[in-house]
């Protein structure tokens, strides 16, 4: 496809962004979809925000290195700030897990990314405020980190429309119809002309992708995050801590914590309502590793709640659709989209534009997978 392809995105979340930046940067003529009155409102807006290179899938470190590089110089590039901090993400590993994170480890390793092994010793004294019974080490990433996503988005789209993207906002789309070698997307704001879609409708992109006659799975999955209220003695920055045998994660916020945990038995669908009972299951296990959460209050104004788009594998649909050959797929991350965008964005400009991606090994990704039967295994799910 030429690189002055008229190619429509459907979401103006972070990766939806990002591709329209890539694509419009080599000369495609983009405009992006968005159902909400104004960008990076559903599950970007309210993304923990955090980026990581500890995963068990070659391809995963692959993404947060790429991303984490082009986060690091982001204003230099897009012309705005990506704010991301590499404060480090600490994975506190049980005495029965240890040999599966030493075999990760030498997979992060060998994509390029640094992690070190931590013993318990070393943990108690460099993070007194984490109790250490019944652990193994710690598994710590130092390039990892945070950023503002909304930010992030913002910029992209900005810049993206400087070099002539169109961002149509409340342009939620409500069917497709084939005109020869293009396709209409039919919107609530009126009727685009082109010749490829993106779906990058995060959460909704399985309905997106029942409108153009194929099947996707992704489900929205609630995710709680609770606050606490300022903690002025713990030391800043914290890194994003994870205790791996229950799932609980905190992270310092300003002067206060963040924490949440996955709830395994979360029915799908975009609930907004916080689910306060699942806070005491939560509470229950923090306070055994982290105790320091005992002294501070919670401060129910500033809990939120966001979406994780899921897939049956917990890997992302990254690709052409193998029922519609106008459409492609940049979603189900499962948790990964802040921290995966801008890999996203240059892999999905290279498939859709040169027809391949030589960059990454996206085979795991293949949306054509699903109805195959074949699923990868990343094990290094939050």
């Amino acid at each position: 496809m030429q690189g002055g392809a008229r190619i429509a995105v459907i979401g103006a979340g972070i990766v939806g962004a990002s591709v329209a930046w890539f694509l419009a940067g080599r000369g495609a003529r983009v405009t992006v979809l968005e159902r909400a009155a104004s960008p990076a409102t559903g599950a970007t807006g309210r993304s923990a925000a955090g980026l990581r290179h500890q995963f068990s899938l070659d391809v995963n470190v692959r993404f947060s290195r790429f991303s984490a590089e082009r986060y690091d110089r982001f204003h230099a590039e897009v012309g705005a700030r990506a704010a991301f901090e590499r404060v480090g993400y600490l994975f506190l590993v049980p005495t029965d897990g240890a040999p599966a994170w030493h075999a990760q480890g030498e997979t992060v390793r060998a994509a390029g990314a640094r992690v070190e092994w931590i013993e318990p010793s070393v943990l108690a004294r460099r993070w007194p405020y984490v109790a250490t019974a019944g652990l193994a080490g710690g598994s710590y990433g130092p390039d990892d980190g945070v950023l503002d996503p909304h930010a992030v988005t913002l910029g992209y789209l900005a810049s993206a429309r400087s070099i002539g993207a169109e961002i149509v906002f409340d342009a939620a789309v409500t069917g497709f119809e084939a005109a020869g070698d293009a396709v209409r997307v039919r919107t609530a704001a009126g009727t685009t002309l082109v010749d490829a879609v993106v779906n990058a409708a995060g959460p909704q992109a399985g309905a997106v992708a029942e409108l153009a006659g194929c099947t996707l799975p992704v489900v929205a999955s609630r995710r709680c995050v609770y606050a606490t209220g300022p903690l002025p003695k713990l030391p800043r920055p914290t890194p994003l801590l994870i205790d791996v045998a229950t799932g609980v994660w905190i992270r310092s916020e300003g002067e206060r914590v963040i924490f949440g945990r996955s709830n395994p038995d979360e029915l799908p669908g975009e609930h907004d309502a916080i689910d306060w009972g699942w806070l005491d299951e939560t509470l229950g296990v923090a306070l055994e590793r982290f105790p320091f959460l005992e002294e501070a209050g919670l401060d129910r104004r500033a809990c939120w709640t966001g979406h994780y788009e899921m897939t049956p594998d917990h890997l992302p649909a990254i690709g052409r659709a193998p029922e519609v050959p106008w459409l492609w797929h940049a979603a189900g991350f499962s948790g990964h989209g802040v921290q995966h965008a801008p890999a996203t964005g240059i892999a999905v400009a290279d498939l859709v534009l040169d027809g391949a991606c030589s960059r990454f090994d996206l085979a795991p990704f293949d949306p054509a997978r699903f109805a195959a039967g074949v699923a990868h295994h990343e094990a290094a799910i939050v």
